[in-house]
């Protein structure tokens, strides 16, 4: 029967139901992500129950698999409380819930929205989505990391400015356009753009 582990990391409580089964001559531990809320006994035992019924329906070869959403819940919530996923992190993520290390780092490598490195102060995001692409934002990106001296997906040295592009950010009435932070900037050109990188300098 699966049984409710809570895991702490960073002072906050994850709850997981884990559950054995034979693979061969051995056996594998596969885990479900509950939430943060610890569910009372009612709530539980359905979940064991659902549990259990995902994992008799999967083939063999596929109930691998189940943990997989369980890691991607899990760095998505460390990623959003701390902006980045240390390695320090996925060691004790990866020995609180006996999954293996390398299978947490390759969910962390597998997904682009997914990062292991601190973002700078000012998170520069530029839209490169059909209204934006359009109207030439690939060639602002790359004026952007011509100025900031980086590649789209790094940091600037003094750990100050983060730039990436994303597919969409919901401007396209104002494209080419990116975002910093929280704030949308539209209708760029080359030269309002580095009015407002210097602005950030």
């Amino acid at each position: 029967m699966p049984y409710l582990k809570k895991v702490n990391i960073n002072n906050n409580d994850y709850y997981y139901l884990f559950h054995t089964v034979r693979d061969g001559d051995k056996f594998r531990k596969l885990s479900k992500y509950i939430g943060k809320e610890k569910p009372d006994e009612k709530e539980l035992e359905k979940l064991r129950k659902d549990f259990l019924k995902e994992i008799h329906k999967l083939p063999e070869e596929k109930k691998e698999e189940v943990k997989k959403p369980n890691v991607v819940a899990i760095l998505q919530d460390l990623q959003e409380e701390k902006g980045f996923l240390s390695r320090e992190d996925m060691i004790k993520i990866s020995k609180e819930m006996g999954i293996p290390g390398v299978d947490i780092s390759g969910v962390a490598t597998f997904y682009s929205q997914f990062r292991q490195t601190k973002p700078g102060k000012y998170k520069i995001s530029m839209c490169t989505g059909t209204a934006c692409h359009v109207k030439n934002s690939g060639a602002l990106l790359s004026y952007l990391e011509e100025l900031l001296g980086i590649k789209a997906g790094q940091t600037t040295k003094d750990e100050k400015i983060t730039l990436e592009f994303v597919n969409c950010i919901g401007a396209c009435a104002k494209a080419p356009a990116m975002m910093i932070n929280n704030t949308v900037y539209g209708e760029l050109d080359k030269k309002k753009v580095k009015k407002i990188v210097e602005s950030l300098k």
